[in-house]
């Protein structure tokens, strides 16, 4: 056995690598991993260069009337009560309902209740109340102003 070699906790004998390394092989550092820190992929979100939260560009705003076309809410109408543009989720009234077991706290009593969750917006398209019919979204000038309007219908949305 020559001098590089040494012995294992097998007892067998382990041999000195026979490639030779250079300084910038050596220096490079390699990640293997995903993501660094705790926590599936799925729930770390993307961030900015100063690591705040990428905002999501949406086709909904708050007060929009939109209709579920996906989901087990899938065909209810409903107005838009809010958007969250990290997540890109949005709450709307009488969708997602789900009912919470309030523990009491301190001298309020526990309660059960039943409150909104969100849906992704993917899950929802624009809503005519007068025609009845489900659009996508447009953009145009009229005049000096950027409106929104329903591509199927025409009709010009509230910003």
């Amino acid at each position: 056995m020559n001098a590089l070699a040494t012995k294992s906790f097998n007892g067998q004998a382990l041999a000195a690598s026979s490639r030779r390394t250079t300084a910038s092989a050596r220096s490079a550092l390699v990640v293997r991993a995903g993501r660094i820190g705790p926590g599936k992929d799925w729930e770390h979100q993307p961030l900015t260069s100063n690591g705040k939260p990428v905002l999501l560009d949406l086709h909904v705003k708050t007060g929009d009337t939109v209709k579920v076309i996906a989901g087990a809410d899938k065909g209810k109408v409903g107005k838009i009560t809010k958007v969250n543009r990290k997540t890109g989720q949005v709450v709307m009234e009488g969708v997602n309902v789900r009912t919470r077991h309030v523990k009491p706290a301190g001298e309020e009593e526990g309660q059960i209740v039943k409150a909104e969750f969100p849906i992704h917006h993917s899950n929802v398209q624009h809503f005519s109340e007068a025609q009845g019919v489900v659009s996508r979204i447009g953009h145009k000038m009229e005049g000096d102003k950027k409106v929104r309007y329903l591509k199927k219908t025409g009709e010009v949305l509230a910003n």
